[in-house]
């Protein structure tokens, strides 16, 4: 199976369709277009000319970069596909990264050995502390009330 690599060509359309297979919170098309329009880079990937998996870099273009949506449809998963995207991505990154810079991620849970076999380090960790993230609208605190008041529930 060829993985071939198209870099900036991923479209909100794709970002949605793509990122939904995961179980990701769905965005507005609005807010897909800006968030897109203001990356850094992107890819998809792509076997017999359809795609396959997609990824993108946030980043300031020098010294810090974050991996997002790094997402492969179900039917790529465990083919090489993810690690053909995320390749790519740390290839283009490093064309601009100065010396000790850095790039960083959320792994969405149970991947977390997928990014280790590509010498991430898990956090927390000796000298490094937890990474953390803040919703802005509470959304995924709601998400946590609701599965713990249905666990109960279901107790």
């Amino acid at each position: 199976m060829e993985v071939v690599i198209r870099y900036d060509a991923l479209t909100p359309e794709l970002y949605e369709r793509v990122r939904s297979t995961a179980g990701f919170h769905p965005y507005s098309s609005v807010d897909v277009r800006a968030a897109l329009s203001g990356g850094y880079c992107s890819v998809v990937a792509e076997v017999d000319g359809e795609p396959a998996g997609i990824g993108r870099v946030v980043a300031d273009g020098r010294i810090a970069f974050f991996i997002k949506d790094l997402v492969v449809l179900p039917h790529y998963r465990h083919q090489g596909v993810g690690s053909a995207v995320l390749q790519a991505l740390l290839g283009r990154i490093s064309q601009d990264a100065c010396e000790h810079a850095y790039v960083g991620l959320m792994a969405t849970p149970g991947k977390e050995g997928f990014y280790e076999e590509h010498g991430f380090i898990r956090r927390p960790g000796p000298d490094l502390g937890s990474g953390m993230v803040r919703f802005l609208d509470g959304a995924y605190r709601s998400q946590l009330s609701t599965r713990s008041k249905s666990k109960e529930q279901e107790s």
